[in-house]
């Protein structure tokens, strides 16, 4: 893989490297080797290792000395608790953010769903889930908190690894794209409580199928 040759190399490699672990290209559990990876990607162990120890802070991996890294697994205890926070974030921003709901937003949700609609048809995991993130955080984002968008990013990256997990197990696109409509349904309506609950159900429903996929594998 090549990349720019810019200022910052380390934070370019980090991206690369982020998005390789979010999208599942890396198998959780199993050792990677730096000096393989740096062969394949076309970069520098220096760089790579950079990366990495930013990405160990985050908590995506750990580096085990003279070996390499290990990417970590998210265990069913700490999905439970992503999917917890993220019904209490998400419910408690619907019911402060309903009433300025404006229609720039609903036009924005409204194509997301078109967006998210081709993902189904083509049968795409991964830009279903990134469209996914990207409609949860809008919403989140209509209640203008700063303080409250600025600690959401890590949360919802980690609600990515498991959307792409839980996705492979029963019908979740499917699903998850009905529960999305339902929510751009009781914006139209003008239904608060509908809306509340339909963002709440979207997140629950999203939970149990993970437990699923937890349980068949």
């Amino acid at each position: 893989m090549q990349i720019k040759r810019r200022e910052n190399l380390t934070d370019q490699t980090y991206d690369i490297l982020k998005k390789m672990i979010l999208s599942g290209d890396f198998k959780p559990g199993k050792v990677v080797s730096i000096n393989s990876l740096s062969q394949e990607l076309n970069i520098s162990r220096t760089p790579l290792t950079n990366a990495f120890q930013k990405l160990e802070l985050e908590n995506f991996v750990d580096i085990i000395p003279k070996q390499g890294v290990i990417i970590k697994p998210i265990t069913l205890k700490e999905a439970r608790e992503i999917y917890e926070l993220r019904a209490a974030l998400e419910s408690f921003a619907a019911k402060k953010s309903f009433d300025f709901i404006t229609k720039h937003h609903v036009d924005w949700i409204k194509n997301s769903i078109k967006i998210q609609e081709t993902a189904v048809k083509n049968k795409d995991i991964k830009n279903f889930m990134s469209e996914d993130i990207k409609f949860h955080m809008y919403l989140l984002k209509i209640y203008d908190n700063t303080y409250f968008n600025s600690i959401i990013k890590n949360l919802y990256d980690r609600a990515y690894m498991l959307g792409v997990k839980g996705s492979h197990y029963n019908n979740r696109l499917k699903d998850a794209l009905e529960e999305h409509k339902t929510i751009y349904k009781a914006i139209l309506e003008k239904n608060k409580e509908k809306y509340v609950k339909a963002v709440e159900d979207n997140v629950i429903k999203g939970y149990i199928n993970l437990t699923g996929y937890y349980n068949i594998y």
